[in-house]
């Protein structure tokens, strides 16, 4: 059996897991409709992730399409933050596009925070130009025979967190380095031995640089980070308490509301009236979701599938889980084709990297420096 038919298999099996949260949903609530749309959404996410899988086999012309996404992105945040006309119009863009729905409200917020209006790129809201560079950036520099291309990467996201005002793009240097090292067929151990002064780094500048957001978020003043990680938190941990086994079964958002409305209206920015419109969205992370939908022993159960999916493509657990765990993080539906395409290109150009040029220390070089690993041809030649 191919890798890719073994994947297949597994695929299989995550369908079929996902068909079975749908029938067995913990609580009853009357949203069948709903329920099968997000079933239906997350099947064709999963099935678009693996498509994309099977068809990233050319190395050159995926890293250079990265690479010029990856500049896009540098180029475009520091224009619309310098250059009115280029601000003027990725705004026309956006409310042409998206008809005015969901789009970014925040810019008074990010303006006592930051200074200055944070640029979207022609998206909804700066958060998914952070996203963007998180996909692209460490799938370049997995991919990338430059030798000074850490170097560069940290360029790139200074001014990407300089310009855009976002927090988590500081984690794309340690994702690109983790990758890096596991290509490098690092020990585990060594790995995060190596790991815990990076993120110490990455963990004080984020402290420094974004000191202001970090005390609204220490003094529960920040909206943003309330939706994103400390509701949907509270919420798949009440959910848990009354459905520990199988959760409220996929996409059942209707059913966590009761939880919702507990969390959410005991926080000073949202009272009763903005739960019951906007509940649907106040859920921002997908992992979180996960385990008010599948409980405990469901989600180790998924994850574990999603796993041994990764593995018919050659990327192992230590590889495939930290990237999609971390990923998961920051886009707010489990469902979502954006998402697990985001996860799919950063797995592709590791498996990529990995399969077709594998990184490994110069003969007698120095083995923990990065910049001083290569890419080998089979022939020898470099």
């Amino acid at each position: 059996m191919t890798p890719h038919a073994r994947s297949l298999k597994w695929l299989g099996l995550i369908f079929t897991f996902l068909v079975l949260s749908f029938a067995t949903g913990g609580r009853e609530v009357n949203d069948s409709l709903g329920r099968m749309t997000s079933l239906l959404q997350i099947i064709a996410a999963l099935g678009c992730a693996h498509i994309l899988l099977c068809a990233m086999n050319y190395p050159k012309t995926v890293r250079r399409a990265l690479f010029l996404w990856t500049m896009f992105i540098v180029v475009g945040v520091v224009l619309e933050s310098t250059f009115p006309p280029f601000r003027d119009l990725s705004d026309a863009f956006r409310h042409a596009a998206f008809e005015g729905r969901f789009i970014y409200e925040n810019d008074a917020r990010d303006i006592q925070q930051y200074g200055f209006v944070r640029p979207k790129l022609f998206t909804r809201e700066p958060a998914h130009v952070a996203m963007a560079f998180m996909t692209f950036a460490p799938g370049w520099y997995v991919l990338s025979p430059f030798r000074r291309r850490f170097v560069l990467l940290l360029i790139c996201t200074f001014l990407v967190a300089l310009f855009l005002g976002s927090p988590i793009v500081l984690l794309v240097p340690p994702l690109a380095w983790f990758l890096d090292r596991m290509l490098a067929q690092r020990a585990m151990s060594g790995v995060v031995a190596a790991g815990l002064p990076v993120l110490a780094i990455v963990g004080f500048t984020l402290t420094q640089v974004f000191s202001t957001r970090f005390a609204n978020i220490l003094s529960g003043k920040d909206g943003s980070f309330f939706v994103r990680f400390q509701g949907p938190y509270e919420v798949a941990i009440k959910t848990i308490e009354q459905f520990p086994i199988l959760g409220v079964g996929v996409g059942h958002k209707e059913a966590l509301y009761k939880e919702v409305q507990d969390v959410y209206t005991h926080y000073y920015q949202f009272n009763t009236s903005w739960v019951y419109h906007n509940y649907l969205y106040a859920l921002n992370n997908a992992f979180a979701n996960s385990l008010s939908y599948f409980g405990l022993v469901g989600a180790v159960v998924f994850y574990f599938l999603v796993a041994k999916w990764a593995k018919g493509f050659g990327i192992g657990p230590w590889v495939s889980l930290p990237v999609i765990l971390l990923l998961l993080q920051f886009d707010g539906a489990l469902e979502a084709i954006k998402m697990w395409g985001s996860i799919a290109v950063v797995l592709s150009a590791y498996a990529m990297a990995r399969t077709a040029s594998p990184r490994c220390p110069q003969p007698g070089g120095p083995s923990e420096n990065s910049s001083a690993v290569r890419f080998h041809r089979p022939d020898g030649k470099n």
